[in-house]
Parts: structure tokens; C-alpha cells; sequence
């Protein structure tokens, strides 16, 4: 038996192979197709309403191309969302979307994730980004996922460790609907700290 083991913190049950913009719930299309195994569901059903919820995560990517490091921190109030990788920091609101550099606080519209390639995350990756990769390996795994509890910052999240071909992945997601956590062949995601309040600090478009 393999146990699938997220750096530094993230550990999941042992399975026996090798290894846009502001809105609310995203409603599931005809097209999609249905998840039947219930440990990658009981994530995806998660993560689908992470849009909704309000809410200051921490967290730290490590990028293992390189063994890069970084930290990011997202938070939700309504319909405003601050998502901050390194020192780029996106704004949405229910009318405008920003990207700024905190370093010097220069913002250009819109969202330009080409500006976090190099971490190799969108500034999705809390929520819609890891649902999406998610049932993308949904179709792919080659056995059924095993699920399993992680508990972080006191809080337990659910987490469903998923074969597929060259190895397992790993997604761990909060009753609230944001991820938790996530160990592949590319990335590790950890969240550190979580709250239910939302820190207004992290709205502004220049490092404080």
C-alpha cells in the first residue's frame, strides 16, 4: 500500500497504486459527465460552493518543478473576492476585475493569471480551478478513490485520493467549500489558517 502525502501537512487515506471572475454556486451541464464514485463526489459537491462562501484562507504552493515556494492568501466577502499568489493580487467585484502588483500597486483590468504561470496556479485554485481538475481526473482514475478525513486549522475537511495513471491526486476540500488541499505530480497546496471573517486588509490594491 502507497500512502499519498501532501508536504508538510496534508495526508490522505492509502491506496494501493503508485503514484473568470466573481459568482455563486456553478450549476452542473447536461454535458458534464456524472461522478458515480462517492469519495471524489463527496469533494467535487464541496468545492462547487466555494463561491458562495465568506471567508480569509491561507495558503502555502509549492511548485515542485523548481521546488518553488509560495504563499497565498483568498478572501470572500458577498460578492468581492481578493485573491492574492505571492505579489500579485487579483480584485473582483460584482462590476470590475483587477489585477495589481502590490509592489508598486500598479492594477491593469481584467484577470491575468499569465502573470502566476510560473507558480503554475490560476487565481482560481481555492475553489472552481481544483473542482474543474477534479472531474477531470474523475474520468481518468483507474480505481475508485479512497476517501478519508484531514483535519486542519481546527476544522476536518473530506478528501478523496484518486488513481490514475503515474500516480494518485489529491483533493481535500472544507464543508464550506474551499479547497483544503491538493497533492499531484505538479503542485502541493496546503492551507495553513482559515477564518470566517474576512480580512478587509487584503482588499487593497498596494502591500499596507
Amino acid at each position: 500500500m502507497r500512502k499519498c502525502v501532501a508536504r508538510g501537512a496534508l495526508c490522505v487515506a492509502a491506496v494501493a497504486f503508485s503514484a473568470g471572475c466573481a459568482g455563486g454556486t456553478r450549476p452542473y451541464f447536461a454535458t458534464e459527465e456524472p461522478v458515480t464514485d462517492p469519495a471524489i463526489d463527496a469533494v467535487l459537491s464541496r468545492l462547487a460552493t466555494a463561491g458562495d462562501a465568506n471567508f480569509t484562507a491561507r495558503y502555502t504552493i509549492v511548485t515542485k518543478f523548481g521546488d518553488r515556494t509560495t504563499t497565498a492568501t483568498v478572501a470572500q466577502d458577498g460578492q468581492r473576492r481578493s485573491i492574492t499568489i505571492g505579489d500579485i493580487r487579483f480584485l473582483v467585484t460584482s462590476s470590475s476585475s483587477l489585477t495589481c502588483e502590490l509592489d508598486t500597486g500598479v492594477c491593469t483590468e481584467g484577470l491575468r493569471d499569465a502573470m502566476v504561470s510560473d507558480v503554475q496556479v490560476t487565481n482560481e485554485f481555492w475553489g472552481r480551478a481544483m473542482e474543474n481538475r477534479l472531474r477531470t481526473d474523475a474520468g481518468r482514475n483507474i480505481a475508485p478513490a479512497a476517501a478519508s478525513d484531514y483535519p486542519v486549522d481546527g476544522l476536518t475537511a473530506v478528501c478523496a485520493a484518486v488513481p490514475v495513471v503515474g500516480g494518485v491526486k489529491s483533493y481535500c476540500a472544507l464543508d464550506s467549500g474551499v479547497l483544503a488541499g491538493y497533492d499531484g505530480a505538479d503542485l502541493t497546496i496546503d492551507l495553513t489558517a482559515y477564518s470566517d471573517t474576512v480580512d478587509a486588509t487584503l482588499f487593497s490594491r498596494a502591500e499596507l
